[in-house]
């Protein structure tokens, strides 16, 4: 069944609105790194911009404060069954970006969807993901409990998604066979 556009951006809204009220501590994070996960750095040889998840497209169409932009999938490492275009966001103005419509992954930040082996779906911290170093995984500092169960609840229902669920397998398979050094958060 196909589901409208209209339905399909209320939905992301809702998780939005949903992930507005936590933060991973119980200050701005980005004073702990100078906004390094916001910000573009060609002179590290990265430049930074966010696929976006199924319809999160919809939020950023006529939107000034970042760039949307799309790659055929037959040209990135995703799942066969993301066989539409990706969609990418960028700030304009980093790291003044605007916060009201930073996107999931953003959103989420630093916690990692994970499935394992067995199908157990869990959030993990990986410093190996990052072109950045963070201090919030690096120094392993708390994470407020809200956080961690909206998060867990917000990927829950976006991996009911069955191209979320087929993208998250295949990069905690990648993650698996490169036997990267996670910690399972939850």
């Amino acid at each position: 069944m196909e589901i409208s556009a209209s339905k399909m951006k209320r939905s992301i809204e809702k998780i939005y609105s949903m992930l507005d009220e936590v933060s991973p501590l119980d200050f701005d994070c980005g004073q702990l790194c100078n906004d390094a996960c916001c910000v573009n750095n060609e002179n590290n040889g990265y430049e930074l911009a966010l696929y976006l998840m199924p319809g999160e497209e919809l939020m950023y169409e006529n939107n000034e404060d970042f760039n949307l932009y799309y790659i055929p999938s037959d040209e990135l490492e995703f799942p066969h069954a993301w066989n539409d275009d990706i969609y990418l966001v960028e700030c304009v103005n980093p790291p003044h970006c605007n916060r009201s419509i930073r996107p999931i992954q953003c959103r989420t930040f630093p916690l990692i969807p994970h499935l394992s082996r067995d199908d157990t779906f869990h959030l993990i911290l990986d410093k190996s993901e990052f072109p950045y170093s963070c201090p919030i995984v690096d120094e392993n500092m708390k994470l407020d409990d809200d956080f961690i169960k909206v998060t867990y609840k917000v990927w829950k229902i976006l991996i009911d998604d069955p191209i979320v669920y087929d993208l998250i397998k295949y990069d905690s398979s990648l993650r698996d066979d490169r036997k990267s050094n996670y910690k399972i958060v939850i």
